[in-house]
This record gives C-alpha cells, structure tokens and sequence, in this order.
C-alpha cells in the first residue's frame, strides 16, 4: 500500500470515527429531548386536557350541616372553594365561617333581599357597602366576591363594586362554560357561573338546587355531570346548594364522583381564576341573562324523603355505640335515663355494629371528651360533634346540645 492510499485511509478512518461520535452524541440528546417531551406531553395532559373547574358552595336555609361533608371532601383532596352564604347564615356561625377563610376558602357574600337587576345605584351602594363592611370583620379581609339573588348584576352593581373595591360581581351564566368577563368601562370583573338550559322551565345554574328544584333526581344529576365533563368546556364552575349536596346520600355521591373525576381539574379560586377564559369587551356588548322561570320549586321527592347521610342522621337525636358494661358506658346509660331525649344505641355485640360505626367515624378527624381518637366507649354523636368515653364535661357538652334541639 503507497503512502498516499494509507494516509487517505487513515483520514477516512478519522472522519469515520468524528461522524460516529457526531451521530452518537445526536442520539443522546435525541433521546434526551424526546424523553422530554413525552414528559412534558403526560405532563400537560394532566392539566391542559381537563376542564378547569372549580366549586361554589351556597346556603340559604340556615343549615349548615351541608358544609361539614365539604369540607371534610375538599381538605382529602387538598382543595378549596367559593363559600356563599346569605347574611342571616353568617351571623348565626361566624367562627366557622372565618376558619374556612383562614383554610384558604374564598368567602363571598351572597344578598338574598331580591335581584340586582334595575335597582337605583344608591340602594346597591348602601346593600354592598354595608355586607362588605360585615363580612371583613368576619374574615379580616378585603371582600372579592359579591352576589345578589339569581347571580343578578346590571351596570349600577359593576360602578358600585368599582366605587367600594369590590373586583369580582358573580353573574347569571349564559351557557355551560364559565368565564370572566372584563368590561372595559370598569375595573370589576364578572364572573359568570355554568348555566344550563331546560326546555320549559329556563335556564339555571349548574348545581343541585337547579336540578332538583325542577323535578330531577340524584341519578339524573349524576347524568347532567356526567354529560357535562365529557364536553370538550375549557372552564367550568360547579355549584352545590349544601342543605341539598352536602346532605342527601345520592346527591352528594354525585358531588363525590365530581370531585374524583379524571376529567376536571379542580382548583381553588385563585389558581382557578389564573387560567379561566378572560374575555375583555365593552359593557353593552356582554351577554345578558335575567331569565328566572323556576321560581315556585316543584320536586318529585319531598326532600325529607331524601336519605341523609349517615352522620347527619344524629342530628336532633343522639346515636350512642357502646360495649354496655364498661364503668363510662354504664354511667352513660344512668346519665341518659335521668332526660327525656331520645337515642339510638348499638352494642358491640350487633353483627354490623363496627360498619355502622365506621360509617359515622370517617366523618371527623377526632373526637372531644375523655379521647380525641374515639379510643373509649361510649362514643355519642349528636349535632355533627363526636365525643369519646364519658365524664363530667362530655355530660355538659352532651346536656348543651340536647338543649339545643329542644329549644
């Protein structure tokens, strides 16, 4: 072989070599980036592909048993929500209500007196300015979300809220797709709510009361949801009027599915309103909706024939488990045989006794009394409230309660 021919297999050679470790080292980052992506793609298909949800939680009735299921829901799944409870609700529980502001819950105040629709400028001044006052020293902070009756709004509400601070006006949905509209006229924000449409009795929000009001059941909620979520909606607000959702066994199964679906990503308000649909116009031009036809409720099932979920079956009556010979639980009968208030008891010894029992438990994190872990019997539920084992101060407590529901 001439020195020639050796020299350009040699130089062949080495750019043989340069060009493999060109090609591998394109491989690599190929490969690097294609991982990636499929990262970045299973990633975004956690989120982008879902409908950007979040809940309105109402209350109107002066029960507010409906929250204590939601709360306990939303805080397993790490979430928060809007509260709207009308005034009269909050003056009777404001410690509750200001420990789900501190809990990260967006609380709004809800006008219940009628409609904000062709109300003079100087009456929603004096109805907004006085409830914002109220519910700041409920919650020590400044008011987002204000609300008259059926999410009704016209343009004196958005001058009065610009006037006052208030940035967010809820309105009457136009459509099943929730969105902000942004006036260009004022600096508050409406926010609009799912809105469904029935064939005879109009439009309503996307909720419990809407359904139900209208003659539906559970089952044909659960259907509503479940067409709803399988929409290709960007945005989404879902509504539950808690004495109905946050109490009633099918009804709130349906809410309990909502919350699991793999199809929404909740979120709590702030994060919800970051991604929602923004739509900037002028005033006039923003969709209108002051339809209300369902103003006379008219259910197929009166809702006291609606199951109520196991621990809200101790309300007005105690439900006692016990082992029936242990030194607290014999107090506790000689104790209950001395007032005239009814209970339901169950002894160890009942076949389902530790199901049923359960079925009460999982709704709290603890117990009051002699144990904070329901680590002695009896244990007694009554109100919503759990106490464990028997002394003096669970006496009082339980005698407190017992009057409540007397009284």
């Amino acid at each position: 072989m001439n020195t020639y021919s050796y020299s350009k297999m040699k130089k062949r050679d080495k750019i043989s070599r340069e060009l493999s470790i060109i090609l591998i080292v394109l491989g690599i980052v190929s490969l690097f980036f294609g991982i990636k992506f499929l990262i970045n793609s299973n990633s975004n298909s956690d989120t982008t592909d879902k409908i950007n949800g979040m809940f309105l939680l109402s209350e109107n009735t002066g029960d507010i048993s409906g929250f204590y299921q939601w709360e306990k829901a939303l805080d397993e799944a790490g979430l928060s929500a809007i509260v709207k409870p009308e005034r009269f609700v909050l003056e009777q529980n404001p410690e509750y209500f200001k420990k789900l502001s501190d809990k990260g819950y967006e609380l709004a105040t809800g006008y219940g007196g009628g409609p904000f629709w062709n109300v003079s400028y100087e009456e929603q001044y004096a109805i907004m300015e006085e409830y914002k006052e109220f519910i700041e020293n409920i919650t020590g902070k400044p008011l987002k979300i204000f609300s008259s009756k059926y999410f009704a709004y016209d343009e004196n509400t958005l001058r009065v809220a610009d006037a006052l601070g208030v940035p967010y006006i809820l309105a009457r949905g136009t459509g099943i797709e929730a969105a902000v509209y942004s006036p260009e006229e004022y600096n508050a924000k409406l926010l609009f709510v799912s809105n469904l449409v029935f064939e005879e009795m109009g439009s309503g929000s996307l909720c419990d009361s809407s359904l139900y009001e209208r003659g539906s059941t559970a089952e044909e909620f659960q259907e509503t949801l479940d067409e709803t979520f399988s929409q290709n909606l960007e945005d989404l607000i879902l509504v539950s009027h808690v004495y109905i959702g946050g109490t009633r066994v099918d009804w709130w199964n349906a809410y309990q599915n909502a919350i699991d679906s793999e199809q929404v990503s909740w979120k709590n308000f702030d994060d919800w309103e970051k991604s929602v649909k923004k739509i900037e116009m002028k005033y006039e031009k923003i969709p209108y909706n002051t339809e209300v036809k369902y103003i006379t409720p008219m259910p197929s099932i009166p809702l006291d024939e609606l199951e109520l979920l196991p621990i809200l079956k101790a309300k007005d009556k105690m439900v006692v488990f016990h082992n029936g010979q242990g030194e607290m639980c014999l107090e506790f009968l000689d104790f209950i045989r001395t007032i005239n208030y009814s209970f339901e008891e169950h002894l160890v010894s009942e076949e389902n006794f530790y199901e049923l029992f359960n079925s009460y438990k999982k709704n709290f994190n603890s117990s009051e009394g002699f144990s904070n872990s329901f680590g002695y019997y009896p244990i007694v539920f009554i109100n919503n409230k759990a106490y464990s084992g028997f002394n003096e101060n669970v006496k009082e407590n339980i005698l407190e309660e017992v009057n409540k529901n007397l009284n």
